[in-house]
């Protein structure tokens, strides 16, 4: 779709972000198998969407509960709507629930938009064994990922 196809009155102002609960998990599951994304939310997962004005669910994002650490994981926005704020207003959100254990493996491309919202690419060195088999389970995968660790700012 192209930007000109889009909504011009298209704000992020209409949207609202919101935790669901255990029981409204299979909504965010829902939503990455219409949109194609590989994602899954668990249940017991801090799950975050954000909604449209017809509160309709446009982006999604959960962080994985790791003994040790946790990882934000499933960060996925509706095609139609990407390019447009509602990545960066997700994350924003869901900074809240994040902190020093909070790790995550974006894409190459996307370093520096990650890096705006307050994280750092960190080496391996000293890390939850969690994360790194986790990690290293996805670069086998093929994917062009990095290793990313929060830095709340003050």
């Amino acid at each position: 779709m192209a930007w000109s196809d889009m909504d011009p009155d298209f704000s992020t102002d209409s949207l609202t972000a919101q935790w669901l609960s255990d029981v409204e998990i299979p909504l965010a599951n829902k939503f990455y198998r219409s949109h194609n994304f590989r994602g899954k939310a668990r249940r017991h997962d801090p799950c975050l969407v954000i909604r449209d004005g017809k509160n309709q669910i446009i982006a999604c994002g959960s962080l994985r509960k790791l003994t040790d650490s946790q990882l934000l994981t499933g960060v996925a926005v509706a095609e139609n709507h990407r390019g447009r704020g509602v990545a960066r207003l997700l994350l924003e959100h869901m900074a809240e629930a994040c902190d020093d254990h909070t790790f995550t493996f974006p894409y190459q491309h996307l370093v520096p938009f990650y890096e705006s919202l307050g994280y750092a690419e960190v080496s391996e060195i000293g890390l939850p064994s969690a994360i790194i088999d986790r990690f290293h389970t996805y670069q086998k995968q093929g994917r062009d990922i990095v290793l990313m660790h929060f830095q709340r700012r003050l």
